[in-house]
């Protein structure tokens, strides 16, 4: 069996809302713009019981070989961050249970920035909002009026990508098998080349079979990542239909800002599990 690093989970954004930090419900969970769409919106709705308040701010972060994420302070070589490139608003606000905002996104990119991938993150932080003199990044409020009480925080970081120019990108996948120590996890070698990140679904159709037994949504890899190793835990109802059959998986492009390739075969490969 094959030995890959191993994440505790699949890092994978949906493509459909999803619960977030606090219950809070944001869609969509990926944002791609260009020269000639430089704007965009996020909804987010609570979808708790109390009071929620959420901060927003950009940060820049790289992805590792397995698919988690993690903070890059400066560009390594081949990074094009897009923190300077963007402006939002609101950064923050307080949410009733069950109310809904908009966060608009914009993107400056001028006439001479150079064709390539820009990427940043933008990090929606939540607190329960408390009556009383509650502190606020350490501040007394003047009265009793409400307060964020900044406890048990949670975050949810939503990729802000950039493209400019005429980019491109093919994926290959390499190999696949049941990870020797963890049973319950298939791992997928996915190799990028090009220009630009891809993004796509995973599934997994048993020999023989019509339709998947599994599927994995949301399977990114970013720029200037080369190779990932897409962690895919199976329940064991699952596990039942695909190991020990030969078992074909589709990385299926589902980049709704690159609609010319939306329902592309990115990379295919038939293994016995």
């Amino acid at each position: 069996m094959l030995r890959f690093p191993l994440a505790a989970a699949l890092v994978a954004a949906l493509a459909a809302p999803v619960p977030a930090a606090a219950e809070l419900l944001v869609a969509p969970t990926r944002v791609v713009l260009t020269p000639e769409t430089r704007a965009s919106e996020l909804v987010l709705v609570n979808k708790g019981t109390e009071t929620a308040a959420f901060r927003i701010s950009i940060e820049n972060r790289r992805m590792n070989e397995d698919g988690s994420l993690a903070d890059a302070p400066t560009a390594q070589e081949g990074e094009l961050f897009a923190d300077d490139k963007l402006r939002y608003s609101p950064r923050q606000l307080v949410l009733e249970p069950g109310a809904r905002q908009v966060v608009r996104i914009m993107a400056s990119a001028p006439a001479d920035l150079a064709p390539g991938e820009y990427r940043s993150h933008l990090r929606l932080m939540s607190a329960p909002v408390s009556a009383g003199a509650a502190t606020v990044a350490g501040q007394q409020p003047a009265d009793n009026s409400l307060s964020i009480e900044l406890v048990a925080i949670r975050s949810l970081t939503i990729p802000v990508i950039l493209r400019v120019g005429k980019l491109d990108a093919s994926v290959t996948m390499d190999a696949a098998a049941m990870a020797s120590d963890a049973p319950d996890q298939l791992v997928l070698r996915l190799t990028r080349a090009g220009t630009r990140s891809v993004y796509g679904d995973v599934s997994l159709t048993p020999e023989g079979a019509k339709e998947p037994a599994w599927v994995v949504r949301g399977v990114a890899i970013y720029t200037p990542n080369t190779a990932r190793d897409v962690i895919v835990p199976l329940p064991a109802e699952v596990r039942a239909k695909l190991v020990g059959r030969r078992v074909r998986i589709d990385y299926t492009s589902t980049d709704a800002a690159d609609p010319a390739n939306a329902g592309k075969l990115l990379a295919s490969l038939t293994a016995a599990l």
